[in-house]
């Protein structure tokens, strides 16, 4: 049995004993199409506590045996070794409980996606929500989430048969190449599309790619701010110039940076609350 076969039958008899469960991580990448050498499980639970977790995988034959592995995040996160592999590593099954990039269980639940993996229907967070998971301090994660992006633009420009899937498309493009394929598929050509898709976007990457093709057009609600530097320099900048592309990367860095912080200052808050306790 390959890694992708057993992730699948894991996910089934999860299922099968009433757990509720989203596959996330490695092999979720490679299931959005990043090729992807993972020999662990990483799900994230729609279960309240690690006690009820240890529970439920109690009354499945397959795990019961499977021995917890200490972690220092108890209440967020949960840790099992369910085998032995060929080279001597440990076979993990890892969960999550609650993460400070996720939503609620039930909300990702309502945006997962189904799909064959390892010959069975499996239930992955949603692109948006892998991606997401993926804002951490590790540099690692952020490569698998230019790929994801990629990926994420390629499908959107798919479903671009209509001026709200353009809007869509334009108000959540995040990387060079979905930029070149919206350039050259003739979708810039609607200026109320594009001021349209400025007002929805969210990212400020997105903001910072649409913007010199409408520079006084505004995001409503951008979920992390841009220097004022890079705003004054997007105003000027012609459109897919370097001036436009360097500066488009300067708010990606910022908002790597942003993110990584914060991931930072939620350890280092769980660490506080270990110690006080």
């Amino acid at each position: 049995m390959n890694p992708d076969q057993k992730l699948a039958l894991l996910t089934q008899v999860i299922k099968d004993a009433g757990m509720k469960a989203l596959v996330m991580g490695g092999h979720a990448v490679r299931y959005y199409g990043i090729d992807r050498n993972t020999s662990d499980f990483d799900m994230v639970a729609g279960t309240s506590s690690p006690t009820e977790l240890r529970k439920k995988l109690a009354e499945i034959p397959m795990l019961a045996s499977a021995k917890e592995i200490p972690v220092w995040r108890t209440n967020d996160f949960a840790r099992f070794e369910i085998g032995t592999l060929p080279d001597g590593r440990q076979e993990l099954l890892e969960f999550w409980l609650q993460n400070h990039l996720l939503s609620d269980f039930a909300t990702l639940n309502s945006r997962a996606e189904v799909g064959n993996y390892g010959g069975s229907l499996v239930a992955f967070l949603s692109l948006d929500d892998l991606i997401r998971s993926k804002e951490t301090e590790r540099e690692s994660d952020w490569q698998d989430i230019s790929l994801l992006e990629e990926i994420r633009d390629a499908r959107l420009l798919a479903k671009a048969v209509d001026d709200d899937g353009v809007v869509r498309a334009l108000a959540n493009v995040r990387s060079r190449r979905g930029l070149e394929r919206l350039d050259t598929s003739g979708l810039l050509a609607d200026s109320n599309l594009i001021d349209q898709a400025i007002h929805q976007c969210t990212h400020p990457v997105t903001f910072a790619i649409l913007s010199p093709l409408a520079p006084v057009s505004e995001a409503k609600q951008l979920v992390a701010p841009i220097e004022p530097t890079a705003l004054v320099a997007l105003r000027r900048a012609p459109f897919r110039s370097s001036l436009h592309l360097g500066v488009v990367e300067v708010v990606r860095r910022g908002y790597k940076r942003q993110a990584m912080e914060e991931d930072r200052l939620d350890k280092e808050a769980k660490v506080r609350d270990l110690k006080g306790n």
